[in-house]
């Protein structure tokens, strides 16, 4: 049987994006920087520049608050010196409403980030851009946007979605890559996905040729309003509200997400292109979780996946949620790097409830099945929920 500690919180249509991203340089290649703090600590390195040659971004979405800076110099080029992220619950409970609180904590992070940015790191508060996760836009506390506006003074514009795909795009996928000796367009052969708390989001780019023009590219985006939460309520519905932790798992096996596969299966008719992609990028906090409790010694910025590692998730989780959320890490001898992975498993646990990481894992299972990622490269990137922020600044600067 599960311990109440652990079924209380584990602690703690066819739509083409617009082309408006024309990086000279693949943003991507910041997340690389990243590999060096933990998250929750933010720091990478300390600036002397001025402030004209800084910016910052600050990103709400229903999982938190991402904040980054960036140093703008010659001939150095663009250096990220601060990134962070906040978790938040900003997405609605069992019982169908928004916690009370949640519009003022989601207020006092966004201030905590800007706070920063400007004392600490010396941004200028108009070179610092405030963006909403388009996965927020659709439901969020009806005073979210004011009393974010009347703690901090900035206004929360929404992004859209197929803007943000293309951004998390062009922040997380690098433009190549080698294979053996040869050079190739690593995007074109790419897809991108994310499960989060309230939607589904993929997208890929396309490489386009003419005869008269040079190449240029194109965005498929899919955004799907299924998500972590809203598939354990679907769940918890269906087998009354007090269900054990395995009563709810055998009905989320039972139902092996059918709405998410039948939204997925939908989108799929005008987007095949998304199931022949030979590369496939995770990222965001269900990827995070399911790497963190499978490979928590594996600290890469990223993190080698197959289709096996998707279904053992799956299986593991819904047989004994609490083996794996509280396992134990002796077999990592380096002390560092064990505290390290215990704070990353502690995290997860303040972020899933075990029914969640449950629901969350049948819906990777039915991406993978029906995405047939049986015989593709399925990567995780630890970075890559700075993605869209990352791009969305860097496009700001006009460098």
């Amino acid at each position: 049987m599960c311990s109440s500690k652990c079924s209380s919180k584990i602690r703690l249509g066819a739509e083409r994006a617009p082309k408006v991203l024309t990086l000279s340089l693949s943003i991507s290649l910041l997340l690389c920087l990243l590999c060096a703090i933990t998250p929750g600590q933010g720091t990478l390195t300390k600036t002397s520049g001025s402030p004209g040659e800084l910016f910052g971004g600050i990103e709400l979405s229903n999982e938190g608050v991402k904040a980054i800076a960036l140093q703008v110099s010659k001939p150095e080029g663009i250096k990220m010196i601060y990134s962070d992220m906040i978790r938040l619950r900003l997405g609605r409970t069992n019982e169908g409403e928004f916690p009370p609180q949640a519009s003022v904590e989601a207020a006092q992070a966004v201030s905590a980030a800007l706070e920063r940015l400007q004392q600490e790191y010396k941004v200028p508060l108009d070179r610092i851009w405030f963006v909403g996760a388009s996965g927020l836009s659709g439901d969020y506390p009806k005073d979210l946007v004011s009393v974010i506006r009347d703690t901090t003074g900035l206004t929360l514009k929404f992004l859209g979605s197929a803007e943000e795909v293309q951004l998390s795009i062009a922040g997380t996928i690098t433009r190549t890559s080698k294979q053996n000796s040869l050079l190739i367009d690593n995007r074109n052969t790419s897809v991108l996905l994310s499960i989060g708390y309230a939607s589904t989001q993929a997208g890929c780019e396309i490489l386009k040729y003419s005869s008269a023009d040079s190449p240029s590219f194109d965005y498929i985006a899919m955004n799907i309003p299924h998500g972590v939460v809203s598939y354990a309520n679907e769940v918890s519905k269906a087998v009354g509200r007090n269900n054990s932790v395995y009563a709810f798992a055998r009905q989320a096996k039972t139902s092996g997400a059918s709405s998410f596969r039948q939204a997925l299966r939908k989108e799929l008719e005008n987007k095949p292109i998304l199931m022949h992609r030979k590369r496939v990028f995770l990222t965001g906090n269900l990827a995070w979780a399911m790497t963190t409790l499978l490979y928590p010694q594996e600290r890469q910025p990223v993190v080698p996946l197959t289709y096996e590692d998707i279904v053992q998730f799956a299986e593991k989780i819904a047989r004994a949620p609490e083996d794996l959320a509280f396992q134990k890490l002796t077999f990592i001898r380096d002390k560092k790097a064990r505290k390290d992975a215990e704070q990353e498993l502690a995290a997860v646990r303040a972020t899933f409830t075990p029914k969640e990481l449950i629901a969350g894992a049948e819906m990777l299972r039915a991406a993978a099945e029906e995405l047939k990622w049986q015989e593709k490269k399925i990567l995780f990137v630890r970075f890559g929920y700075l993605g869209s922020i990352l791009s969305y600044v860097r496009l700001q600067t006009g460098k």
